[in-house]
């Protein structure tokens, strides 16, 4: 589970159904690699899925339509001991 916070920046475009909008905040339930190699988000409590106007199946949100609210920071940290 990711469970990260991000917000929409850019929601031109979608494919019928899609529920995003420009400047909301949304939880990212899952990500994966799409069929076009790009990180798609599943997000929570709105519409994932769907028929584009072609009829295409479509699922999650590319992900550059979004930016982290609050990124995941990771240090790590080396202690070296000496051997006497």
């Amino acid at each position: 589970m990711m469970n990260k916070k991000v917000i929409c920046v850019n929601d031109t475009q979608l494919p019928p159904g899609a529920e995003i909008k420009e400047g909301e905040e949304y939880t990212v339930r899952n990500s994966f690699i799409n069929n076009f190699d790009q990180r798609a988000y599943l997000l929570t409590g709105i519409r994932n899925r769907g028929r584009t106007k072609y009829g295409l199946p479509w699922e999650g949100y590319n992900s550059t339509r979004f930016e982290d609210i609050d990124p995941i920071t990771t240090t790590k940290e080396e202690e070296v001991f000496a051997l006497n």
